[in-house]
């Protein structure tokens, strides 16, 4: 089963500029405001950048 990256809105403060988008080298991770960060599932590559850069752990690679 492959992974896939998943994004835990509990966990996010929903407050700011998401800074893990900016990390993602592909651009899957896309922002509304200040919103939870949305995940372009098509487009990520699974590598876990964004993951492993979220203090909040908000994104979880699983």
């Amino acid at each position: 089963m492959e992974k896939q990256l998943n994004v835990i809105i509990s966990n996010c403060p929903q407050d700011h500029p998401c800074p893990a988008v900016k990390v993602c080298p592909v651009g899957a991770l896309r922002q509304t405001a200040f919103h939870a960060p949305e995940v372009e599932h098509d487009k990520c590559i699974r590598c876990g950048k964004c993951a492993n850069f979220c203090p909040k752990k908000a994104l979880v690679l699983a």
